[in-house]
């Protein structure tokens, strides 16, 4: 499952819409997690919020905090089905939510593009 799919998803539900880290993780830990997240297929999404979890345990402190809080607020707020359009359907993600997890997936698939070579 790709990252920016999960962009394109939460923006368009929004349509109709912090966890504290320890950080000082290297950025092959993260590339790591970001690829596993990435190699997610659409049967296994609800895998995904596991992943996200490690994800937002190894950011490294270069990253900086706007990467960490995208990944922690990744972490918390993703669906334990992997279903975010109904969890903006049923009002678990607010509009608001489904907004700023859009901008947290675009933060993180953007520094793991960069730094990733994904």
């Amino acid at each position: 499952m790709r990252i920016r799919k999960l962009v394109l998803v939460a923006a368009a539900a929004t349509l109709p819409f912090g966890l504290s880290a320890c950080g000082g993780a290297s950025v092959e830990d993260f590339c790591e997690q970001f690829q596993a997240i990435d190699q997610l297929d659409e049967a296994d999404v609800d895998q995904a919020k596991d992943r996200f979890q490690e994800l937002s345990e190894n950011v490294p402190d270069d990253a900086g905090d706007d990467v960490q809080e995208a990944a922690d607020f990744l972490a918390e707020n993703f669906p334990s089905d992997g279903d975010l359009e109904a969890a903006i359907g049923s009002g678990d993600l607010s509009e608001d939510d489904a907004q700023e997890f859009a901008s947290a997936a675009d933060t993180v698939g953007t520094y793991g593009e960069e730094n990733c070579g994904s």
